[in-house]
């Protein structure tokens, strides 16, 4: 899948840039993180989207995808999110005794151009 998408009607190219973070204090172990990665592209697969860049470190995801016109950025968000921390929990019951529940911050920032999602961390930041 080289991202570009077509129909009858149309062609498209949709590129995200995601980037979301870890709730509170809670630092991801190296074993956590190649779960994720692991989680998130099986939910890819699953879903009909294609990571094309995936970065995770202790306290954060910067994710870049290519999807169709008709995927629902909340429904994507909610199966990478919700789902990662479901399944890392279960994998992992340690770490959710020690985190106490919640893995991922509510809030995700999401845009299609890199440059536009690093003001809009900063603004928010600010």
């Amino acid at each position: 899948m080289n991202g570009i998408h077509s129909n009858k009607y149309h062609v498209s190219f949709l590129q995200y840039h995601i980037i979301f973070f870890t709730n509170g204090n809670i630092y991801l172990k190296s074993e956590e993180i190649n779960f994720i990665k692991t989680y998130f592209n099986n939910v890819s697969t699953r879903h009909e989207f294609k990571i094309v860049e995936m970065e995770i470190q202790e306290r954060s995801v910067k994710l870049v995808i290519n999807c169709r016109t008709t995927h629902y950025i909340p429904n994507m968000i909610k199966a990478l999110k919700g789902g990662s921390a479901r399944f890392l929990y279960k994998k992992f019951p340690k770490t959710k005794l020690k985190n106490g529940g919640s893995l991922w911050d509510q809030k995700y920032y999401i845009s299609t151009d890199d440059q536009q999602l690093d003001n809009l961390i900063k603004d928010d930041k600010e």
